[in-house]
């Protein structure tokens, strides 16, 4: 369905700043547990340190592609670790070409996301074995550094329910996005920012975030 028909919730609107609410959106991670699991692979890269670890505390590994991975893996996975251990195997089979691999897309989410989306996904496939879509849109995001402008965002199942549920995205899948899927999304919200003053990631932030409860917001 065409994007430009859809409407972005007025409680999708952000309300306090982005320094307050997305730089400073803080997850609890298992800091001992990627600390132990990253050095005893001998991977390349700094494991995350201290028991929690913001959006801005992932966006200043930008320059560091296993560092910034590792962060970002730890800030999306939270308390849950499901699948990290084949993730972590997978990276060390094959670390050479991953670099490589996560080098590019780095630079490609900087102005071209369905290219950075491809990459790692072409064909329905993760180049990287264990490191989908809600995972890898969150490295394309960090990989920006914090710019306000940077293209690329996070997409989960989370923000695209929200996006069925409360922007009438209604063919939206919860997952497996196709790469053209990923780049009208991060056009959307783009496009949403532009229209009232904002930084696209703190569109994404509220989506996911969800509506208040027991309150009600016209349609921005």
């Amino acid at each position: 369905m065409p994007t430009t028909d859809l409407a972005l919730p007025g409680w999708a609107i952000p309300a306090q700043s982005r320094a307050i609410a997305v730089a400073q959106h803080t997850i609890s991670i298992r800091t001992q547990w990627w600390n132990h699991a990253i050095t005893s692979r001998g991977l390349p890269g700094t494991p995350p340190a201290g028991d929690r670890l913001s959006r801005a505390e992932v966006w200043s590994a930008a320059d560091d592609v296993f560092t910034l991975l590792w962060r970002a893996l730890a800030w999306g996975s939270g308390h849950y670790l499901r699948n990290n251990t084949r993730r972590l195997d997978s990276i060390r089979d094959e670390t050479a070409l991953i670099k490589d691999v996560l080098t590019e897309a780095r630079e490609l989410s900087r102005h071209n996301p369905a290219a950075a989306y491809t990459l790692l996904r072409p064909v329905q496939r993760n180049v990287i074995p264990w490191l989908g879509p809600a995972f890898f849109t969150k490295f394309l995001y960090f990989a920006g550094g914090g710019a306000p402008e940077h293209p690329c965002l996070i997409l989960d199942s989370v923000v695209a329910m929200a996006l069925r549920d409360h922007a009438g995205w209604k063919s939206l899948p919860t997952g497996n996005w196709s790469a053209q899927t990923y780049q009208r999304y991060c056009d959307l919200l783009a496009r949403w920012a532009r229209r009232h003053g904002r930084a696209a990631d703190e569109l994404e932030r509220a989506l996911f975030r969800g509506r208040p409860k027991d309150l009600t917001f016209p349609a921005a």
